[in-house]
Formats: C-alpha cells, structure tokens, sequence
C-alpha cells in the first residue's frame, strides 16, 4: 500500500501553475520522467560495455549524459521545467512535451516575483542534478 502512495500524490500534481511548483502539465512530465530515465540507464549501460575495456577516467565523460538525465527526470518528477522558468513561461497543455516555442498553449509568468521564485527553483534543480551526476559518475569510474 505505502509503494502506491507516491504514484497517487504524483497523478494528483495541480494542473494549474504555481510559481516555483508546477509549470509543467502531466504529458510534459510523463515525456521528461522517461527522457531522464532513459540517458541515465543508456549512460551505465555504455559505462560498463563500451568503456570497460578503457581507462577509468574515461568514464568521467559520462557526465553530461547523466546529468541531463537527472535533470529530466527531477523535470518529471518535480513537475516543473527549468528551460521555461528561464525563458519566463509554462505550459501546463505541452503538445510534444519540450518546452521549444512551438506550443499554441504557452503562456507568459506575469509577475517578476513569480520569476525569481521559477529561477531560484531552476538553480536548485540544476544543483542537485549536478550532485548526483558527480556521485553517479564518480561510482562508474571507480568501477
């Protein structure tokens, strides 16, 4: 019971925005949930086949990917895009679930509180993201 409870309160994100919380509807985080899940198993996966043979360090360069990995998916999981907080915008109806422009449903933040509070959450995702890049490719080098 207590391992469904995440996956209710995470269906029941508000769909509504709320500055430094929710930019990001439910296709939107579905599409970065998996994107993030994806980059960061496809990064061990060539961490341990095709970079075994080589030197450890060379594992580092994995970095990156897993990086924008955990970024997609704190995005998904967070419910709220660090690429719209920097731009001033959400969209909470994203028909391809990238925050690239091209959405008939994206809308302008109106106040300039609103995004300080979007940038300081976007910083913090950043950071967090970067933490867990560093650990996750310091193991594999290590490995």
């Amino acid at each position: 019971m207590k391992l469904v409870t995440p996956l209710i309160n995470w269906s029941r994100m508000p769909q509504e925005y709320v500055p430094g919380k929710c930019n990001i509807g439910t296709r939107g985080r579905a599409i970065r949930l998996s994107t993030g899940l994806v980059l960061i198993a496809l990064s061990v996966v060539l961490a341990f086949t095709v970079f075994n043979p080589l030197n450890h360090l060379v594992r580092l360069g994995l970095i990156l990917p897993i990086y924008i990995g955990f970024l997609a998916a704190l995005e998904g999981t967070m419910s709220f895009c660090v690429l719209h907080a920097s731009r001033g915008t959400y969209d909470l109806h994203e028909p391809k679930g990238m925050a690239i422009g091209s959405s008939s449903t994206l809308e302008k933040v109106g106040s300039e509180e609103w995004k300080k509070l979007d940038r300081r959450k976007a910083r913090l995702m950043h950071l967090e993201a970067l933490a867990g890049a560093i650990f996750v490719a310091g193991l594999l080098a290590l490995t």
